[in-house]
């Protein structure tokens, strides 16, 4: 067999395969694309209570600032539609390590995901166990999440400037029993999805 035949039949299988080997190749990256996409429908929760500091105006002494250590208890409720964009609340409860300074409210969550990254951002509809419809669109708290597997949220949070500096890490995972346990109070639900 001549150098120029040898040639002519490799340069023949190159483009064979160039041909070929797409169409193969593609349903196992679209198998493995198709992994990612699992939705974020569902009701989460922290897995432990998770840990956040603040800079509280008032501190130790008023009008001296000092960074504050607490811990929150979060239920996220979350609907994710097709292209990925995500509504729900986040009903929470948060005291100091003494089991004092405690709060708890209910907050329009609003967010996205691609891939395995999520990011939120969240503002108050109840606050104190009062509705508080004029702050609903005020964004005070961002999330910025990574998906571990179906069913755990690495996040970390932070607070934007309508509140004070507050930075927050948390674990969450998907309920098993999503209707226990700190259920959205009916106010949140007419305040950030009305007509829904």
């Amino acid at each position: 067999m001549s150098f120029q035949t040898a040639r002519s039949i490799i340069s023949a299988l190159a483009l064979l395969l160039f041909f070929l080997l797409p169409p193969m190749v593609a349903p196992a990256h679209a198998d493995s694309d198709s992994d990612e996409k699992k939705t974020m429908t569902g009701v989460w929760l922290t897995r432990p209570a998770a840990p956040f500091v603040y800079q509280d105006p008032d501190g130790f002494e008023p009008g001296v600032a000092a960074p504050v250590k607490e811990i929150t208890l979060m239920r996220w409720e979350l609907e994710e539609d097709e292209d990925g964009l995500i509504t729900g609340y986040n009903t929470y409860y948060s005291m100091d390590d003494q089991g004092g300074s405690q709060s708890r409210g209910t907050l329009c969550m609003v967010g996205a995901r691609h891939g395995s990254n999520v990011l939120l951002s969240e503002a108050y509809a109840v606050y104190g166990g009062y509705p508080v419809p004029e702050l609903s669109t005020l964004t005070i708290f961002r999330f910025s999440c990574e998906r571990r597997g179906g069913n755990k949220l690495n996040c970390l949070g932070d607070g934007l400037s309508s509140i004070p500096p507050t930075v927050l890490k948390a674990v969450l995972v998907r309920s098993k029993r999503p209707g226990d346990v700190i259920p959205v109070p009916e106010a949140a639900r007419e305040i950030c999805q009305p007509g829904a």
